[in-house]
């Protein structure tokens, strides 16, 4: 429970524009609780001024904590911050009540807003939790797509190289055989080939010798 005490204190701006207040008026409280008491300034008013120059002074407007007015016109600023020491408790208990009353507003609307703040936090996160598993999904599917890829790349790439060491096999068994078929016929000098000529005129002239041996074995047998 707040105790008001007569304490009233006066923050002047000396450097206040047009349509701000010059000084602020706060009233020292109690707040006694069952563990300790608590003294703070609580603001009561606002006093503004503006410059008469027909009389070439300045004229004060003061209203209460809640901007309703409640002094006009006065001319005399230690009249006016008199008035505000006698009502100071009064414009407290105003303004201590204005206080409380927002303060009850405030959380009947945080009530009031929490169920859809829930409803509004819960869909956030399932809207959250639906694109996490899509973009999972979308990922697991380009891996496989990417996957595939590189095993039928894999595969042509083996069946390439096998391919070529085949044809390099079969190159490397045609310049082997080639190889020998010129070795066969490097082979061949010309005193071999004289000597098969010689053995084969041989064998001729034994063939001539022996036709001839028989003719005249047939001759002897005639006579």
């Amino acid at each position: 429970m707040f105790k008001f005490r007569n304490d009233t204190r006066f923050i002047e701006y000396p450097q206040a524009y047009a349509g701000q207040y010059s000084i602020k008026i706060e009233q020292k409280v109690e707040d006694k609780s069952e563990e300790q008491v608590i003294k703070k300034w609580l603001a009561i008013g606002y006093i503004s001024k503006s410059f008469c120059k027909e009389e070439n002074k300045y004229i004060y407007t003061a209203t209460d904590s809640l901007g309703n007015q409640i002094y006009a016109n006065l001319k005399d600023l230690h009249i006016l911050k008199k008035e505000f020491r006698n009502n100071g408790k009064q414009l407290a208990e105003i303004a201590q009540m204005t206080r409380l009353a927002k303060i009850n507003q405030l959380k009947k609307t945080e009530q009031k807003a929490t169920p859809q703040r829930n409803s509004d936090i819960k869909k956030l996160r399932e809207n959250k939790e639906e694109k996490l598993r899509k973009q999972e999904v979308l990922k697991q599917e380009q891996k496989a797509k990417y996957t595939k890829i590189e095993n039928e790349m894999d595969a042509k790439n083996t069946q390439k190289n096998k391919d070529n060491k085949q044809d390099k096999s079969e190159k490397l068994s045609d310049e082997h055989n080639q190889e020998n078929t010129k070795s066969d016929s490097k082979n061949v000098t010309p005193e071999n080939q004289e000597a098969d000529t010689t053995t084969n005129r041989m064998d001729e002239l034994n063939e001539i010798r022996e036709q001839n041996n028989d003719k005249e074995q047939d001759l002897e047998m005639d006579r």
